[in-house]
C-alpha cells in the first residue's frame, strides 16, 4: 500500500447513513448499544453490510446524499489507490457504519480503508466520554499520523460525521500538526478547509510540572499525591494548573488538550531506549514480565520522569549502574545514559533483585558489550 498511496483522509463516522440506506427494523435493535456486545450480533451486523455495499455497487449510489461520511469523501476528491481510515464510536451501530464505509471505499472506489473503534467514544456515559473517549481518540489519531505522516503523505483530517462534540479536538490537532481541517456542514454543498496553519503553545505551564506530567498523562492520580509530588497546597495547584489540569473526586489528570500537547511536544522529546542481550532474553524467558517491563521503558524515555523515580541508595562497590523504582512496585531496572541513549542492561522482580544486590555484579562495564551496537556508536 505504502508508495501508491497519495492522499489519506481520517475521517470520523456518524450515523447519517442510516436515514435511507438500511433496513431499520433489522437494524434498530443496534441502535446504542455498546461494541462489548459485538459477538452477539456479528452475523446481524455483516448481514446489514453486506445488503448495503451490494446496493452500493449495483444500484445508482449518489455519494452526496448516501451520508455525510461518503459526500465529504466525494468533496475532498478521494481517488483509487488512497486511503481512508474511519474512527467509529464504540457502539454497535457505530462499527455496522465503518464497516459499510469501508466496504464503499474499498469494492466501490477501489481505495485502501479500515476502520478503528474507538474505547469510550460514546455519549451514553459522559464520563467515560470525558476520560477515555477523547483520550482513545487522541490517540488513535496521533498512531495514524505517525503511520502515514504529512511529509510522505497528503494527509487530511475530516471531522464532518459523528459527534460534533469531538470537532474541536480535531480542529486542533490539525492547527498542532499542520494538516487540513476539511469537512461539511450539514446540508451544504461547500466544502470548508481549515488551511495549514500550524500554532504554536506556550508549553511552560506543562513543563512547570516537571516529572509529575508523566504520571498524569498515563493516569489519575490523588490529590495528596499530587500535593505531596509538586510540594505544594491544593489550592495553589489548582490555580496556577486550571487551564491544563482536571480535577474529579478527590483525583488529577491532564486535560485532553494538555494530555495531547504533553505527548506530541515533551514526551516525544524523550531519549531513545536500547535493550542489552540480557533483557531480551529476560523477557523472551518471562513472557509476563514483557507488558510489565515495556510501560516502564516507555516512561523511562522521558529525562524528568527517570530523574522522579530514581533508586540509587542502592549503589556500592558492586554496583555503579542507576536504578530505577517506580514508586511501591516489584520492578527494578539499572541502566546508564550515554548521548541521547538510555542502555537498559539489566531488570529484576524485588526478590531476585535483593540477592543480586547482596551477591552480584552491576557494574557498567560488565554490559559495554551486551548490546547489539557499540555503546555511544550513532547509527
Amino acid at each position: 500500500m505504502g508508495d501508491e498511496i497519495v492522499r489519506v483522509t481520517i475521517s470520523t463516522v456518524g450515523v447519517s447513513l442510516w436515514r435511507n440506506n438500511l433496513d431499520l427494523e433489522k437494524a434498530k435493535i443496534l441502535m446504542g448499544r455498546p461494541a462489548s456486545e459485538m459477538e452477539q450480533f456479528s452475523s446481524l451486523i455483516n448481514q446489514l453490510c453486506d445488503d448495503t455495499v451490494r446496493k452500493v455497487l449495483y444500484e445508482d449510489f449518489d455519494p452526496v446524499t448516501f451520508s455525510a461520511e461518503t459526500h465529504s469523501l466525494y468533496r475532498i476528491g478521494v481517488s483509487e489507490g488512497d486511503y481512508a481510515a474511519f474512527l467509529t464510536s464504540d457502539t454497535l451501530d457505530g462499527i455496522l457504519c465503518g464497516k459499510i464505509l469501508t466496504g464503499i471505499c474499498k469494492r466501490k472506489w477501489k481505495m485502501e480503508a479500515s476502520y478503528h473503534v474507538v474505547k469510550g467514544l460514546q455519549v451514553r456515559d459522559a464520563d467515560m466520554f470525558r476520560k477515555e473517549g477523547v483520550n482513545h481518540l487522541v490517540d488513535q489519531i496521533m498512531h495514524l499520523l505517525d503511520k502515514y505522516p504529512s511529509s510522505s503523505y497528503k494527509v487530511v483530517l475530516n471531522p464532518t460525521g459523528g459527534y460534533k462534540a469531538i470537532v474541536p479536538y480535531i480542529t486542533l490537532m490539525g492547527l498542532i500538526e499542520g494538516i487540513p481541517v476539511k469537512y461539511i456542514y450539514e446540508q451544504s454543498k461547500v466544502l470548508m478547509e481549515l488551511p495549514v496553519a500550524p500554532i504554536s503553545f506556550n508549553l511552560d505551564t506543562i513543563k512547570d510540572l516537571g516529572p509529575v506530567a508523566a504520571d498524569l498523562a498515563t493516569d489519575y492520580i490523588t490529590t495528596d499525591q499530587f500535593c505531596e509530588m509538586m510540594g505544594a497546597n491544593l489550592y495553589y495547584l489548582q490555580q496556577k494548573f486550571r487551564d491544563i489540569l482536571y480535577f474529579e473526586d478527590g483525583h488529577v489528570t491532564l486535560s485532553a488538550l494538555a494530555r495531547l500537547l504533553y505527548l506530541r511536544f515533551l514526551y516525544k522529546e524523550g531519549q531513545q531506549i536500547e535493550l542489552s542481550k540480557t533483557v531480551r532474553k529476560k523477557l523472551q524467558q518471562f513472557p509476563t514480565w514483557k507488558n510489565k517491563f515495556e510501560s516502564l521503558f516507555e516512561k523511562m524515555r522521558n529525562p524528568l520522569y527517570r530523574q522522579a523515580h530514581i533508586h540509587n541508595e542502592v549503589q556500592s562497590s558492586r554496583v555503579d549502574l542507576d536504578c530505577f523504582k517506580q514508586g511501591n512496585v516489584a520492578e527494578r531496572i539499572f541502566y546508564f545514559v550515554e548521548g541521547e541513549k538510555v542502555y537498559i542492561c539489566d531488570i529484576f522482580l524485588h526478590d531476585e533483585y535483593d540477592r543480586e544486590l547482596n551477591t552480584g555484579n552491576l557494574m557498567k562495564s560488565k554490559y559495554m558489550n551486551d548490546f547489539d551496537v557499540p555503546v555511544g556508536i550513532k547509527v
